[in-house]
């Protein structure tokens, strides 16, 4: 006989509040302290990104030439510097921030920081660097153009928002010839702004180490002015349906969705919820039937995207060409069906269990409360929306859950990309 353990619901999900300051020059500070081991995680979040860029790729490859050399240290030198100390220093352009993320141990936090400084103040951007780039991103380039499903996300994204968009434009052999040292200089320097930084700090954060940042980064100052958010328009596709014949592809990747929302919007959590449902983890209903039940593929899944500015829901999948027909009309109908018949409990339960473990994952220590707390800022969200998310999913029932695919699942304006 086999004894199960019992299953206890989740109660009290509370999302911990750091600890919070501002260095000399008014940078904030968030401090997630209490980790034992001796380790320290920093990320600086600046408003920046895609957003903010002159001309297209110029984050991606600022962030990808961020220790490429000073004017006395060669990019060898200090990746050999960094690397030395067990440091793991790396950028990362998003749409809408451009972050650094430091770890190391708590005994090397001031030569990260002064190495950090060193990166943020005196980076030139070395031709012979920017050559490399250059071919290093056309090399990967050619390879994900191989792959049907990277064109049909890069397809999607320019159906939904344009090719002028930041959330839209595509990566082309073109764009990445074009960057250019005066670009890089120019972004570098008026984008890395002290005005528009956050810093998060988590780990065995010590009275020492904020001091640390204070010395090291409280003195920042840049005489460039802050420059204003940019603004653009989106600009859809008026046609729904993109099919990309793929002749050399044995497979086909699928992709439809649409423009919705992001965390800001009041349904929010209840669609989070429903999404789950539908296809969302591996007990949804897509899984269940098109994989489980149809075998027309090894994975498919449903999700909202939240950006800063707008959302976006969309299905993936990748099935044999002969199934693709069969694969669009049997995710259509899991559509419609969610639209017309009210939710057991059962399933409700079991995507809402699913759902609060995650949420309760997101407070479990320092590093992952961090971490969610940056993502909430990435979009403009105060972190009191945690509690409010999840008090809504243990509350939304099975007459909400059809209102919310009703009001937000009509079949009429879904973007539908099929490459292969």
């Amino acid at each position: 006989m086999t004894i199960l353990p019992t299953i206890h619901p989740i109660k009290d999900i509370v999302f911990p509040t750091p600890n919070t300051f501002k260095l000399s020059n008014g940078v904030p500070v968030f401090v997630f302290g209490g980790l034992q081991n001796e380790i320290i995680k920093i990320h600086l979040q600046f408003d920046s990104g895609r957003w903010q860029e002159k001309t297209p790729l110029i984050a991606d490859a600022v962030a990808a030439l961020f220790k490429s050399g000073t004017a006395n240290q060669t990019s060898y030198e200090i990746n050999n510097s960094i690397d030395a100390l067990g440091v793991s220093m790396s950028a990362h352009a998003g749409y809408n921030t451009f972050n650094i993320n430091i770890s190391c141990l708590c005994i090397y936090v001031e030569q990260a920081l002064n190495l950090l400084v060193t990166c943020l103040n005196d980076i030139i951007f070395p031709e012979d660097e920017i050559d490399l780039f250059q071919k290093n991103a056309l090399a990967r380039l050619s390879v994900k153009l191989e792959k049907t499903d990277f064109v049909a996300q890069q397809s999607f994204n320019e159906d939904l928002y344009g090719n002028k968009h930041p959330y839209g434009y595509s990566t082309t052999a073109t764009i990445i010839e074009a960057v250019n040292q005066a670009e890089l200089l120019s972004y570098y320097q008026e984008q890395l702004h002290p005005k528009q930084l956050k810093i998060f700090i988590g780990g065995n954060v010590s009275d020492n180490t904020l001091q640390l940042l204070e010395q090291y980064l409280g003195n920042w100052q840049k005489n460039i002015p802050v420059t204003p958010q940019n603004t653009y328009t989106i600009n859809s596709s008026t046609q729904l349906k993109h099919h990309i014949h793929k002749d050399s592809s044995v497979q086909s990747s699928v992709i439809i969705g649409k423009h919705l929302f992001n965390k800001q919007n009041d349904d929010y959590s209840k669609f989070v919820l429903l999404n789950t449902i539908f296809g969302g983890y591996f007990g949804s209903r897509l899984m269940n039937n098109i994989r489980e039940d149809k075998g027309l593929t090894y994975g498919i899944y449903s999700m909202l995207q939240p950006y800063k500015f707008d959302g976006v829901w969309a299905i993936h999948t990748d099935t044999n060409k002969e199934n693709i027909k069969l694969c669009i009309d049997e995710i259509y109908k899991e559509l419609n069906r969610l639209t017309q018949e009210k939710i057991s409990n059962e399933e409700i339960d079991m995507a809402r269990n699913y759902l609060l473990g995650r949420y309760l994952k997101q407070t479990d220590g320092a590093f992952n409360s961090m971490g969610t707390y940056t993502s909430y800022t990435v979009e403009g969200v105060d972190i009191d929306k945690f509690s409010y998310f999840v008090n809504s999913i243990e509350a939304t029932n099975a007459e909400e859950l059809l209102s919310i695919a009703q009001k937000y699942l009509t079949l009429n304006n879904l973007y539908e990309v099929v490459v292969g």
